[in-house]
């Protein structure tokens, strides 16, 4: 593969006004496949390079293997039964088998179920959801568990359902809803595309990051334009 293909995406990257390579480190190996690895402030960073790096290497397949920058790194036992306790205890999964993946075979699940791996702070899903927001919000939840840097979603849907944009508005809703942090009484959402558009008011500056953190933390979502406003109080 042309090494120029290298420094199209590294200045694909750098024009991004999202990604901020000033403070953000992403490496970039090329070969069959390409990998951008490295660390990074953020998920939106982490979606948009991956997002660019396609864009610029098509038809070469990418690979990302970036992490988040996490404040706190708990061992691999202690992310992992995190992550299980915090799939066990959502009532959406309440009919769901939640495993270790070494407690699984192959997990290869007959019934709708979870097995969780963990490799320093990168979490790997397996198994199989009802529908595609199940398997969205096992991703989202799982990048809410403080030290993950990174989450592989192999879940599948069974039976396979079509995908469309008023299933990402629901999960948008729901994870809203969800989201401890977050006062979504007065935000609307609008999704065309796999484009996610926010509008209305929040309380603070940090409730119109997350808006916005949340939806790019759902896989399928391919843009965000938070046009959300801070409601000043008197």
């Amino acid at each position: 593969m042309p090494h120029s293909i290298v420094n199209q995406i590294m200045a694909a990257l750098e024009r991004a006004t999202d990604v901020h390579l000033h403070h953000n480190r992403i490496d970039i190996s090329d070969g069959e496949v390409i990998r951008l690895e490295g660390e990074v402030d953020n998920i939106v960073t982490k979606r948009r390079a991956f997002q660019i790096a396609r864009e610029v290497a098509h038809p070469t397949p990418v690979e990302d293997r970036l992490l988040l920058r996490v404040q706190q790194q708990p061992d691999g036992d202690e992310l992992l039964q995190s992550v299980i306790d915090a799939l066990m205890t959502e009532p959406a999964f309440r009919d769901y088998s939640i495993n270790a993946q070494s407690d699984t075979a192959d997990a290869q699940h007959t019934n709708y179920g979870f097995a969780v791996m963990v490799e320093n702070s990168r979490v790997r899903l397996d198994g199989l959801a009802s529908s595609p927001s199940h398997r969205r919000l096992a991703e989202v939840i799982t990048w809410w568990i403080p030290g993950t840097a990174d989450v592989e979603n192999r879940i599948r849907v069974q039976p396979p359902r079509q995908d469309n944009d008023e299933e990402i508005t629901e999960i948008i809703r729901l994870v809203f809803d969800k989201d401890p942090t977050l006062d979504a009484e007065n935000i609307q959402v609008l999704t065309q595309d796999r484009q996610v558009t926010l509008r209305g008011t929040v309380n603070s500056e940090v409730n119109r990051r997350m808006a916005g953190y949340d939806c790019w933390y759902i896989p399928g979502v391919h843009q965000v334009h938070n046009e959300l406003q801070v409601h000043k109080h008197q």
